[in-house]
């Protein structure tokens, strides 16, 4: 079974503007290359929807309080959204690249169909 490009906006209303767009994108994106959304993929999207999601957040927090904010003892410190940002850029990156949506998995994949399609490798130049 397959999830139709139109269902990206149920799965994603519950997100602010900015996500579901995101994620309307890479839906249609996924659609286009694979011919369709599998129901399997739903979970990791959702994921991705998520990491998105807290991505946005933090990234506007941080821009709205600065890199540095001041803790309870008058200290400045390091804004503590940072991790939570930088871990969320992480599974998003991890989530992207396992749907081939980097530049890095798609030279992959290129990589790996044109040495199927070309016989230069040092074993089949020796033969």
């Amino acid at each position: 079974m397959k999830a139709k490009a139109n269902e990206a906006n149920k799965i994603y209303s519950m997100y602010d503007e900015e996500v579901q767009t995101t994620m309307k994108n890479i839906h249609r994106f996924l659609i286009n290359k694979y011919k369709r959304i599998q129901n399997e993929w739903l979970a990791s999207l959702s994921i991705l929807a998520d990491n998105f999601s807290i991505f946005y957040q933090c990234r506007d927090a941080i821009r709205n309080d600065g890199l540095m904010v001041t803790d309870r003892f008058g200290a400045a410190i390091k804004h503590p959204l940072i991790k939570v940002q930088v871990d969320a850029q992480i599974q998003i990156i991890k989530l992207l690249n396992e749907f081939g949506l980097t530049a890095k998995a798609a030279a992959k994949l290129n990589d790996d169909t044109n040495e199927e399609d070309e016989d230069n490798s040092p074993i089949s130049n020796f033969i």
